[in-house]
């Protein structure tokens, strides 16, 4: 009988630990500490954006390998805006919110500096162009 209650009770710890990683949208397997790591690198790639903008230097980050008009996008980025178009090819890295926030914080702060995206108007610009 003791060990019929005691199965049950390791059960329902089993059920409750189980129940409770789903709860929170973890898979099994998955760190509690993923989403902490998360926040930290994104606030680690903003803060390095930021750092980068005071100093003059401002990197635009674009995922994918470049085409053939990407070569006359990043000297026109360069020439209009002094932005450093940079093109990471199609693998992502290892740190997704770092590489996230410090794009979004560089597109940010040109939407603040000029009302708009440069890189996006630009790209739009040769496309239309191409046509």
């Amino acid at each position: 009988m003791k060990t019929r209650t005691m199965t049950m009770n390791l059960m329902a710890m089993a059920l409750c630990l189980l129940g409770g990683l789903s709860a929170t949208g973890m898979a099994h397997g998955e760190s509690p500490f993923k989403k902490w790591s998360d926040r930290r690198e994104a606030r680690a790639g903003a803060a390095a954006a930021n750092k980068d903008i005071g100093q003059g230097k401002v990197r635009y980050d674009i995922g994918g390998i470049p085409s053939e008009t990407d070569t006359e996008l990043r000297s026109l980025a360069a020439k209009r805006y002094n932005i450093t178009v940079a093109f990471s090819g199609c693998i992502i890295g290892p740190n997704v919110a770092y590489d996230r926030a410090y794009r979004q914080t560089v597109i940010q702060h040109l939407k603040a500096k000029y009302g708009f995206d440069p890189v996006m108007k630009i790209e739009a610009e040769l496309r239309a162009k191409s046509k």
